[in-house]
């Protein structure tokens, strides 16, 4: 775990953007608040912030800062988040989690402003991610998932050269209480090509 908290707990850079780790303090709650206060809930239908959080969006300052506290709390053993910034603005959150017992990454908690979307910013965030995960901290699988609705996101990830292992019946909860299934698909290390 040293190495994964070595490489990628920090700020990192893509072409395009900025990737930092940003601690819950009031003002940074306050700069993340700034970028999603306008933001329409019904765009992040299929986001949980976090795994605890049950709403889309934080519909507060108050409740941004406890939401990113919650995120440091839920990734402190295993995982990162990043908030993603274009041209110096948070566009967006990145999560990376990793596994010691069988080499594993697995991207989570991702989503961009509407604004954001279509540019191919995950795409370029997924390039580096996957390289630092094969090529430095020598994972074995880097995992993805979606809810089966979410044909984008589908999508990218098979376009991303990834396996869709199968099916999880009934694993995400809706914040009006249905649930769906969540797809999951791998990419292990001999079928990188970078």
């Amino acid at each position: 775990m040293e190495k994964f908290y070595e490489l990628f707990r920090r700020n990192l850079k893509t072409p395009r953007l900025e990737l930092r780790v940003l601690e819950p303090t009031p003002e940074n709650a306050k700069v993340v608040w700034e970028a999603i206060k306008d933001e329409n809930p019904a765009d992040f239908e299929y986001i949980n912030w976090s795994p605890g959080y049950k709403k889309p969006l934080p519909e507060s300052f108050e409740e941004t800062l406890e939401t990113m506290k919650q995120d440091t709390q839920d990734t402190k053993q295993h995982g990162v988040v990043w908030y993603i910034f274009y041209n110096d603005k948070i566009i967006g959150h990145h999560g990376m989690f990793f596994f010691d017992s069988n080499d594993s990454a697995q991207g989570g908690n991702i989503w961009f402003i509407r604004s954001a979307q279509g540019y191919g910013f995950n795409k370029e965030i997924w390039e580096l991610l996957e390289n630092m995960a094969f090529k430095q901290l020598g994972a074995n699988r880097v995992a993805r998932a979606c809810d089966e609705h979410n044909i984008n996101s589908k999508k990218c990830i098979l376009a991303g050269g990834y396996h869709m292992d199968g099916q999880i019946r009934c694993s995400n909860k809706h914040f009006d209480g249905t649930y769906s299934d969540q797809l999951v698909f791998t990419k292990l290390a001999q079928e990188y090509k970078k």
